[in-house]
C-alpha cells in the first residue's frame, strides 16, 4: 500500500531514533540518514526532530521509568514476604499512573512466556475491570504486536458490566487492544454489573455467564487492580451506591477494600448476606489465594494511586500483605508513593497538584 504524501518513510523514522538514542548529534544523524536510505526528500537538522515525535507515536520508542529496589525490598523485609515478587515504579504522581501498569505488562509478557515454554500453546489471560488494567492492556497489546517468539492468548472477562457512561472500563472491552493474530480466544462475561448476593447462583446458570464459569480453569495468569471503599472515586462503591447501598454503612461493617470487586475487611474476605448487593465476578478471593500458590498460575496485583484523586491504595493493599486468607497475589506491582506509605505507620494524605 502506498505511503499518504506527507507520511514518513517508516525506515527513516526508526533509524532516526536509533542515531539519536545512541547519542549521535542531530547534523550528523541527518547526514547519515541520506546517505544510507536516500530519502526522497532529503533530511536537514530541523526535520530529525518531528520525525524523533513519529517514532515515539509509532511504538519504535518506550519510556519506562526506573524501578525502586530498594523500597521493594523494604517493603518485602516489613512485610516478610519474596522481594522479587514485589516491584515498586518510581513515578512522581498519578499522572504517570500509566507506568505502573507498563511495568505489569511487561511482567506479564515474561509469565506468558514461561508458561507456553517452547510448546508456543496459547496462555489463558484474566483481565480484571477498572483504570489500571485499561492501562494493562495497552502496554500488553503493544507489546504483543512488536516482541517475537510470543506465544498467543485466550482472553477472559472476569467481571461482568461497568459504568454505562464509562465503557472503557469493561473487562470485555480491553480485548479490542490487543492484536487479532495474537487472540486465540475471548470469552466475554454477560450480566448486570450488581445483583442480590442470593441470586448469583442462579445467574451463574445463564446463557452469557455459564460458559464463562465452564472455561474458567483455562486461565492461568489473572491480571487485576484493586479499590480502596475510603476513596469516593471507587468503581465499586459507585456501583453499590447507584444500587442503593448506604456505604458508610458498609465502611463501620469494616469493609476496607476489594480485589476483582469482591470485598474484604482488615481480617478477611466478606460474604454478603442474600439481600445484599455482590458484583458478578468469575473468581472469589479465596479462589486467587489458590492461585497465586499454585504451579504455573498467577495473579499480578496492580496497586496504584487513584488517577482522579491521588489517594495511594497503601490502607486497603495492607490486608492482602498481612492476613494469609488474603494473599491474592502471586506478583504485586505499585507506584513508589503506595510503597511508602505502606512504609509509614499511616498513609500520607494525597500531594497537592
Amino acid at each position: 500500500m502506498a505511503r499518504r504524501r506527507n507520511e514518513a518513510d517508516p525506515n527513516v523514522v526508526f533509524l532516526v531514533a536509533k542515531l539519536f538514542f545512541d547519542g549521535m548529534r542531530v547534523r550528523e544523524i541527518a547526514q547519515q540518514v541520506n546517505a544510507e536510505l536516500r530519502p526522497a526528500k532529503r533530511l536537514n537538522r530541523e526535520a530529525v526532530y518531528p520525525l524523533l515525535a513519529e517514532a515515539r507515536r509509532l511504538k519504535y520508542v518506550r519510556l519506562a521509568p526506573p524501578l525502586e529496589g530498594r523500597l521493594a525490598e523494604e517493603v518485602a523485609r516489613k512485610f516478610e514476604f519474596d522481594a522479587k515478587h514485589i516491584t515498586v515504579v518510581r513515578t512522581q504522581g498519578k499522572h504517570l499512573n500509566e507506568f505502573v501498569a507498563a511495568r505489569a505488562a511487561e511482567l506479564t509478557l515474561d509469565l506468558i512466556r514461561d508458561i507456553s515454554g517452547s510448546s508456543g500453546k496459547p496462555v489463558g489471560l484474566g483481565l480484571g475491570p477498572g483504570r489500571a488494567t485499561l492501562d494493562f492492556s495497552r502496554y500488553l497489546g503493544e507489546l504483543l504486536r512488536s516482541e517475537i517468539d510470543v506465544p498467543p492468548v485466550k482472553l477472559f472477562a472476569i467481571c461482568a458490566g461497568c459504568p454505562a457512561k464509562s465503557p472503557e472500563y469493561s473487562s470485555t472491552s480491553f480485548f479490542n487492544l490487543f492484536p487479532p493474530n495474537m487472540v486465540a480466544e475471548r470469552v466475554g462475561l454477560f450480566a448486570e454489573t450488581v445483583l442480590p448476593s442470593g441470586e448469583f447462583e442462579q445467574i451463574k446458570q445463564r446463557p452469557g455467564v455459564a460458559e464463562a464459569f465452564e472455561s474458567r480453569d483455562q486461565v492461568s495468569i489473572v491480571v487485576t487492580s484493586m479499590g480502596d471503599f475510603h476513596d469516593d472515586d471507587d468503581l465499586l462503591s459507585m456501583f453499590l451506591a447507584r444500587a442503593g447501598t448506604k456505604l458508610q454503612a458498609l465502611r463501620d461493617r469494616g469493609w476496607v477494600g476489594s480485589v476483582q470487586y469482591r470485598p474484604y475487611s482488615s481480617t478477611g474476605p466478606i460474604k454478603e448476606s442474600p439481600e445484599e448487593m455482590r458484583a458478578v465476578t468469575l473468581f472469589e478471593l479465596e479462589d486467587f489465594v489458590r492461585m497465586a500458590d499454585s504451579k504455573n498460575k498467577y495473579v499480578v496485583l496492580v496497586a496504584r494511586q487513584c488517577g482522579l484523586c491521588g489517594k495511594t491504595r497503601a490502607t486497603a493493599l495492607r490486608p492482602l500483605l498481612t492476613v494469609p486468607e488474603l494473599r491474592v497475589w502471586s506478583e504485586l506491582v505499585m507506584d513508589e508513593a503506595t510503597a511508602r506509605d505502606l512504609l509509614r505507620d499511616a498513609p500520607a494524605a494525597p500531594a497537592a497538584t
